[in-house]
């Protein structure tokens, strides 16, 4: 069976909308987990202006824009994360714990932008691929700072670094 543009585009809307809403879910899931961390580092590698997230669901709404005006909306799932099932206590091993759920939802956003990418090329969107590069660039950023980070926790290393202000 063929596919057809009609429904390539309400896949890569429904991709936009998941996205829209993960990256909220994310932004407020890393706030969680910076009040929570116990290393600085982790603190400061899940900021919002370090992961980009800011610049993440700009790109989005300006993605939309290039999306043909006739297309019906499409409700998204919701999923909420929290960092209340590690308990209270700040260590390291809640570090950890935290860090793999952050590098999950990580690659989830990854898996989406990247089809989004595809789809944006069949769809002939002139500024997406561009914009979800960039995108996709900062993502791949953060998961390898967090893969940094989970080594030195792992291996007993110590940084302290400055934490940015709210």
């Amino acid at each position: 069976m063929h596919t057809t543009i009609q429904q390539f585009i309400s896949v890569f809307q429904t991709l936009l909308k998941e996205l829209e809403l993960l990256e909220k879910s994310s932004k407020k899931y890393y706030h969680q987990i910076r009040k929570a961390a116990f290393n600085p580092e982790l603190a400061k590698a899940l900021h919002h202006e370090q992961t980009g997230i800011d610049d993440h669901l700009r790109r989005l709404k300006l993605i939309a824009i290039e999306l043909p005006k006739d297309v019906k909306k499409i409700e998204a799932l919701k999923e909420i994360y929290s960092t209340k099932s590690y308990g209270r206590k700040k260590d390291n091993v809640r570090d950890l714990l935290m860090i793999a759920q952050a590098q999950q939802i990580l690659q989830t956003k990854l898996a989406d932008y990247k089809l989004l990418q595809r789809l944006a090329n069949v769809l002939n969107l002139e500024h997406t691929p561009e914009l979800l590069n960039q995108t996709i660039a900062d993502n791949d950023a953060t998961n390898t700072w967090l893969d940094k980070i989970a080594q030195r926790i792992i291996s007993g290393e110590t940084l302290i670094i400055e934490l940015p202000q709210e």
